[in-house]
């Protein structure tokens, strides 16, 4: 038909069809009637030879309609071309401003794209497993004197594998150091992990290269078999194929490799080899828990009724097995909340911090388009007074907007990558999943998405003051009000005051955080960390067995004997832990003091140390004697306690001379320790904790096979680690001697999480700062350009050079009082958020929010000087002349 060979408007396209349609029944009506059928028969035999009408409209229509929407897009997509190389003209104009703009936005959308990517690739990534919101991981319950989560013993995981209705699955692993010797290069400590043998198929996956573990591999007299995690396969065997099936000795047992796991799984769980889980777990007391159980839900099962469940069998286990399971309950936790452990909230604040920043700069972007826009009065009446509609100026600023959002997003990207090597240089090592931290699909979607939402966000408040002005007055030459307006100049002013409070709520979360970390390293951990080495050793169990504890005993006399005589050694010692390593627990009562039924007896730190600890940590000796070489398996056992256990405990007598009663785990011991002294409290568990109760005992009355040597030394620690060394392996060459440490650079790296986040912060808070010093030096160089007539009228009359100073600082401190107000209240209100990140310092510390004030106005004083200077310099007689 011929309407469909036109474009025409919707309106003008249903009625050329309905005309159409009419015209040609209308004709074969007349031929029919022309061939002497009456009107009514010609009508209804024009209608049954045309077809059918409905469905030939609604065909034209659809046909009519589809080339209506092209020559829509068409136009559409014309216009905007046109609109984004006017853009790009109107920068090339200006190319002080759009480098300006675009450089503030890319330090936003950057910033914010490299924590997001930190942020993802930890908090937001599912694991690469299957299914995983369905594992779970089953922790026990202490609800004793002492409280928290612990791991699980085997018989307890026997008992709830065989009775619960809820896991399709479960399995365990526990995962304890392990040496690694052999030809293949020198001795490594590695992390290790003992499995049974189903945990890889409860997890969804298995090896890349060979095979899992069987059934009967993790029972007692199985053939020693072992996995590998890729990256360890990498850097110890370069990729080797022919390791599969050879033997590689671990802990001193050759162990057959059967398996290599898939690039990333052991960077998921932090693992570098896995072995099946020990046979005596089946001789195990319910009382040894150093399992990890977990499960892998039934479909459409819910954790909080799984839960119930795991309650349920606690509760039952309590009553069956009291001697053990007294005071003990469950809970579950997802798999991925376990693997990242407790960095959720600080990185949410890095994120909520790095949000911030980038409304500052949306703020501060917007404000100089408002001021750009100011100066575009006579284009835009021109453009208006030619024919163009306000959504169509909108549309055009939009544009600029999105190009401008655009470069600096891609400059943004580029930041990014760059922030993220940073990032990664600097955060601490022990944050879980950090190597799936990167730049890949979903970060730059979600780099595009912010870049789109800032576009907007910075671009429609001047979008529509640009496109609404008084056509007559921007058309009169020479007019100033063309490019100023009350309106616009209210808007600015609010965008500093946005700016300013913004500003002050970030900073004033940043500076709670440097009070917070300041503190941190005020606090007394309790021992003298200057000057100490600290060497782990862990005696592989093959050749230094529990049966064989005077070799152990052996072995470490005449390591100290001989580090000791090294030049620059003034103390040596050994000990289980180093003072900030937890460590673990064990139950004890006090005869006669606090007497309890095993399952309900309290439990306190164990560490074994040699005689000279005390004295080569800096740990004080309060009441007592210290240990000595007579205490040993020929005397009555003794034991030390620091004195947060003798508070606790002795709170009114002395705990000296008391008996201590605990398990005998060596054949000479009878399970009684006298106590011959209390020691001072260590912050064992790092210097933001509580101190935790602790039991120490002599070495040699229990040899425990992995130790850490603490030499105090007269000058640098490190520098004496390769002679240290050396004495190691003059007695074993074997032993693997890694992450060796100076102990001030352990207690250094027990707050890196605390540094990492205070750095970031402070970086954060001191862009803000910078951002609304510029908004506020804009506003306030704006106003004077604007005003200058009025200044060389004041300045004519008499006005003092203070007198104009007082004008411009004056208003521009107006606008900084308003912000730091909003912001306060901000602050104390949003700062409730981070109490638990805190140390020592409450979210509305008021010194804090004071200095946060102070700062913020002083800054802005001096933002406000040289626009003041510029104002009080103004030439009457030019600014008169030019008005």
């Amino acid at each position: 038909m011929k309407v469909l060979g036109k474009i025409l408007p919707q309106r003008q396209l249903e009625q050329d069809i309905e005309d159409e349609l009419a015209f040609h029944i209308e004709a074969r009506t007349c031929r029919n009637e022309a061939g002497g059928m009456t009107p009514a028969t010609a009508r209804d035999e024009a209608l049954r030879r045309f077809g059918d009408v409905e469905g030939i409209r609604e065909s034209c229509r659809e046909i009519g309609m589809e080339r209506l929407r092209a020559q829509r897009r068409a136009e559409l997509m014309d216009q905007i071309k046109r609109d984004i190389g006017y853009a790009i003209r109107t920068m090339l104009r200006r190319p002080g401003f759009a480098a300006t703009a675009a450089f503030i936005l890319a330090l936003g959308i950057g910033g914010t794209t490299a924590i997001f990517s930190v942020v993802d690739g930890i908090l937001l990534r599912p694991l690469a497993l299957h299914q995983p919101e369905r594992l779970v991981v089953l922790w026990g319950i202490e609800t004793g004197l002492r409280s928290g989560s612990s791991a699980a013993s085997y018989p307890d995981f026997v008992d709830i594998e065989e009775s619960n209705t809820v896991f399709e699955e479960m399995a365990f692993w526990s995962s304890p150091t392990m040496a690694v010797t052999g030809p293949e290069g020198e001795p490594i400590n590695v992390e290790g992990s003992r499995i049974s043998h189903d945990l890889f198929p409860t997890l969804g996956v298995a090896p890349a290269i060979g095979r899992g573990f069987l059934p009967e591999e993790d029972r007692e007299g199985a053939e020693p078999v072992l996995i590998l995690g890729h990256g360890f396969w990498t850097s110890r065997f370069g990729r080797d194929m022919g390791v599969l099936g050879s033997t590689v000795a671990v802990d001193g047992v050759q162990r057959t490799v059967v398996g290599i796991m898939p690039p990333g799984f052991d960077m998921l769980f932090g693992k570098q080899i896995w072995i099946p889980g020990t046979p005596t777990h089946a001789t195990d007391s319910r009382g040894q828990h150093r399992i990890i159980a977990l499960g892998r839900l039934k479909p459409g099962v819910s954790i909080e009724a799984a839960e119930a469940e795991m309650r349920a069998i606690a509760a039952r286990l309590e009553t069956e097995y009291p001697e053990f399971n007294t005071n003990r309950s469950a809970r579950l936790e997802p798999l991925h909340e376990t693997v990242i452990g407790d960095v959720r909230p600080a990185l949410l604040v890095l994120l909520g911090a790095v949000g911030v920043v980038l409304l500052i700069v949306c703020a501060n972007v917007a404000n100089l388009m408002l001021a750009r826009g100011m100066t575009r009065g006579k284009e835009v009446a021109v453009r208006t007074a030619l024919g163009a509609s306000r959504p169509r100026l909108v549309r055009q600023f939009l544009t600029e907007s999105a190009v401008l959002a655009v470069i600096g997003g891609a400059l943004g990207v580029g930041i990014a990558f760059l922030g993220i090597d940073l990032l990664l240089a600097t955060i601490p090592g022990d944050i879980p999943r950090i190597a799936e931290v990167a730049v890949d699909g979903r970060v730059l979607g979600f780099a595009l998405l912010t870049t789109i939402v800032t576009g907007l966000l910075f671009g429609l408040i001047p979008a529509l003051h640009g496109s609404k002005l008084d056509l007559h007055t921007a058309l009169k030459e020479g007019s100033r009000t063309t490019s100023q307006g009350s309106s616009r100049t209210r808007v600015r002013q609010t965008l500093v005051v946005a700016e300013m409070a913004l500003a002050v709520m970030l900073v004033a979360g940043a500076g709670l955080f440097v009070n917070s970390f300041l503190r941190l390293q005020r606090v007394d951990p309790g021992f003298n960390s200057e000057r100490v080495l600290v060497v782990p050793i862990s005696l592989p169990g093959s050749r230094y067995s529990a049966d064989e504890w005077p070799k152990v005993i052996g072995f470490y006399d005449q390591l100290m004997e001989r580090v000791a005589s090294l030049p620059g050694v003034e103390s040596v010692s050994a000990a289980y832990r180093h003072p900030l390593d937890g460590g673990w627990e064990t139950s004890f009562q006090l005869l006669g003091v606090y007497e309890r039924p095993q399952g309900e007896r309290p439990e306190a730190r164990i560490r074994p140390v040699t005689t000279e600890y005390f004295r080569t940590v800096g740990i004080p000796l309060i009441e007592g004697r210290s240990f000595t070489d007579r205490d040993d398996e020929h005397v009555p056992n003794v034991v030390i306690i620091n004195q947060a256990f003798a508070r606790a405990f002795f709170p009114d007598e002395s705990p000296v001379g008391h008996i201590l009663e605990r398990w005998a785990w060596w054949p000479f011991q009878t399970g009684q320790f006298e106590i011959v002294g209390v020691v001072g409290d260590v912050k064992m568990d790092g210097v933001a904790s509580t101190t935790p109760w602790a039991m120490y005992y002599p070495h040699r009355q229990m040899p425990f096979s992995e130790m850490q040597l603490l030499v105090r030394t007269a000058g640098d620690p490190i520098a004496l680690a390769g002679a240290v060394r050396a004495e190691v392996w003059t007695l074993d060459s074997d032993l693997p001697l890694e992450n060796i440490r100076s102990l001030e650079q352990i207690r250094a790296d027990s707050v890196a999480p605390e540094r990492f986040q205070t750095l970031l912060l402070g970086l954060f808070a001191t862009l803000a700062i910078i951002l609304a010093a510029t908004g506020i030096y804009g506003v306030l160089s704006y106003a004077v350009a604007q005003r200058t007539g009025e200044i060389g009228i004041r300045i004519s009359m008499g006005a003092e050079t203070a007198d104009v100073l007082r004008l411009v600082v004056g208003q521009g401190l107006r606008l900084t009082l308003a912000g730091v107000a909003v912001g306060l209240v901000g602050a104390f209100l949003s700062t409730r958020m981070i109490s638990s990140l805190l140390f020592d310092v409450s979210p509305s510390d008021p010194l804090t929010f004071g200095a946060v004030a102070g700062t913020l106005v002083l800054v802005a004083l001096a933002a406000c000087t040289i626009p003041a200077l510029r104002a009080s310099q103004v030439d009457p007689v030019h600014a008169l002349r030019a008005e």
